[in-house]
């Protein structure tokens, strides 16, 4: 009688777990996801590089790229919270299965016009 009792028990329950794919359970609060990062604020600092323990991010600023191991990341946010510009944040979504090892993003760095000594010191002689 014991094990009928169980499975009448267990028929009228719902399932003990979720159906994985198919229902996706949202992610809490303070979940660290993933780091984001804008290229629009990205000054190529580097200080986001130094902060960084396990040496996951790197920052080439000859070539104007900016670059985090994914694999290497350990999600401490010490280079968020070293960011002067506030490129990177920490998001609670879930890192896609099958992602890259690297991401690597190109910073479109607006370079500013010198101003022509010369040109600059005419204009300071007319006045």
């Amino acid at each position: 009688m014991g094990m009928l009792n169980l499975v009448i028990t267990n028929i009228s329950r719902k399932p003990a777990t979720r159906l994985y794919p198919f229902e996706i359970r949202a992610p809490f609060n303070e979940f660290k996801g993933r780091i984001v990062f804008d290229p629009q604020n990205c000054i190529l600092c580097g200080i986001c590089q130094k902060k960084c323990p396990p040496d996951a991010i790197t920052v080439t600023k000859a070539d104007k790229v900016w670059e985090i191991n994914l694999f290497r990341c350990i999600m401490c946010t010490e280079c968020v919270a070293g960011c002067p510009k506030d490129c990177l944040s920490i998001s609670n979504e879930r890192v896609k299965t099958g992602a890259k090892e690297t991401v690597k993003v190109v910073v479109p760095i607006v370079d500013k016009p010198k101003a022509d000594k010369a040109a600059s010191s005419k204009a300071a002689a007319s006045k």
